[in-house]
């Protein structure tokens, strides 16, 4: 589990950078960021339910994570529909 949080924030970090320099409008990534924050909500969820620590300590940072890219495409979404209106 450890392997696997370590290249999620591996490949994370330059999508990060790259929808902040890019300001992405993509609105078409959003659905599937939706489905990111909501499966690894349940995976932190299911791991506290069962009072496991080591998965706690791995989702909850992925589940910042996730949030942090969905706000960011929201808001580069947002900002490009009221340029444009």
């Amino acid at each position: 589990m450890n392997t696997a949080s370590a290249l999620y924030f591996v490949c994370y970090i330059p999508e990060l950078y790259a929808n902040y320099k890019n300001q992405n409008v993509n609105m078409y990534n959003i659905p599937e960021k939706a489905v990111l924050v909501a499966a690894t909500s349940f995976a932190l969820t299911y791991s506290i339910l069962i009072d496991d620590h080591s998965l706690i300590g791995n989702y909850a940072p992925l589940l910042g994570l996730d949030i942090i890219a969905f706000g960011m495409r929201l808001y580069y979404v947002y900002k490009g529909m009221t340029r444009v209106g």
